[in-house]
């Protein structure tokens, strides 16, 4: 049955993660009832599900449909934006997770409506016309981040979990396969079996977009080398530009540029 149009048919709230916390905060798995779009507003969220690892980058975001499962870790210093639609109003929406990249005229409605429109029996009529607005804004049809696989064997999932909160993590497939009492062969092989990739494949990538996502948040080459498991800001220039096709910086200063270019345009 459709929502009744007069009633709310989403609602956000913000959360903000203490700076000083260097672990930053994280949130067991669970679900709600309701789709949920969850916008990293000033730093990196990391959501980890049953079937892949997302790294969402300031200023994207994350759709996640009802029902599933899901654990989030947020940067320190983070806030990010929840909001929740009730399922009858987006009959389009995608079944699975997927980082989405939003507009930040979508983003500005739904800031609108969680401060002037919190409450709602507070102009219900004007709040109705501003959610039929962001609903328009909405685009489900982009083309869709599916994350990184995730692995099925819970003792594998314990690796992939721990290195998406970390990583930098530098532990060997020997040091991992110790952990997990299994020998090095299996590891590697049912690592490669679960999730279509090598290890060192699976965590170079996992690396590369926690970089990214600390670049585009305005860290330094150094301090994210150190925070995703290089030696040197050199040796993590070298891993950057082979997987991206830019350096760190070239990098850094194309998303300051199409940040500017979207304030402007």
């Amino acid at each position: 049955m459709p929502p009744d149009p007069g009633s709310p048919r989403l609602h956000s709230i913000e959360i903000a993660t203490p700076s000083r916390d260097e672990a930053g905060d994280r949130w067991a798995a669970h679900d709600h009832d309701e789709h949920e779009l969850l916008s990293s507003v000033t730093g990196a969220v990391t959501v980890t599900t049953d079937h892949a690892v997302f790294v969402v980058p300031r200023g994207a975001a994350i759709w996640i449909p009802a029902r599933a499962a899901h654990a989030v870790h947020a940067s320190p210093g983070n806030v990010m934006r929840c909001t929740w639609f009730l399922p009858g109003a987006v009959p389009d929406a995608l079944a699975r997770p997927a980082v989405l990249t939003t507009s930040s005229l979508l983003d500005d409605v739904l800031a609108h409506l969680s401060s002037e429109y919190s409450d709602p029996e507070r102009a219900p009529e004007r709040r109705a016309r501003a959610e039929a607005f962001a609903l328009d804004l909405l685009s489900l049809g982009a083309r869709p981040d599916a994350g990184l696989p995730q692995p099925r064997t819970p003792w594998l999932r314990a690796v992939t979990l721990t290195l998406s909160g970390a990583p930098g993590d530098a532990r060997t497939v020997e040091e991992w396969a110790r952990v997990s009492a299994v020998s090095p062969r299996t590891f590697a092989r049912r690592f490669r079996e679960e999730t279509g990739m090598s290890f060192s494949r699976w965590r170079v990538q996992l690396r590369m977009q926690a970089a990214m996502a600390a670049l585009a948040a305005g860290a330094g080459v150094a301090v994210v080398a150190r925070r995703v498991g290089y030696d040197s800001p050199a040796a993590f220039s070298t891993a950057f530009r082979d997987s991206v096709g830019a350096s760190p910086r070239e990098f850094a200063l194309g998303r300051r540029d199409d940040r500017f270019a979207k304030e402007v345009g």
